[in-house]
């Protein structure tokens, strides 16, 4: 095997644990938001050092899980989409282009 597939093959299941500790934290939200929080926590740091992208799900500030709703309010203008956090009012805005 290779460096860069055994690199490839790392960064696969580094992306898969981290999509599954934000579907957890998602699922746990409603029972428990400290530990949702943890869940968040730990999916980013695992992207943080494999180098992942991993989706606009969570707040970046607070690292609350977005539900629509419950976590968070989305807002569209005629030139960007905003996504407010409920818990600590951070604002992401996403330009339409």
């Amino acid at each position: 095997m290779s460096f860069t597939s055994k690199r490839e093959s790392i960064k696969k299941i580094a992306k898969k644990r981290a999509l599954k500790l934000l579907k957890m934290a998602r699922e746990t939200y409603d029972k428990d938001p400290k530990l949702s929080k943890r869940y968040v926590e730990l999916a980013r740091k695992i992207a943080m050092k494999h180098r992942i992208h991993l989706p606009a799900a969570f707040c970046r500030k607070c690292n609350t899980i977005f539900i629509p709703g419950k976590t968070l309010k989305i807002r569209i203008s005629s030139k960007q989409i905003l996504y407010i956090c409920l818990v600590c009012n951070y604002t992401r805005r996403k330009v339409i282009t």
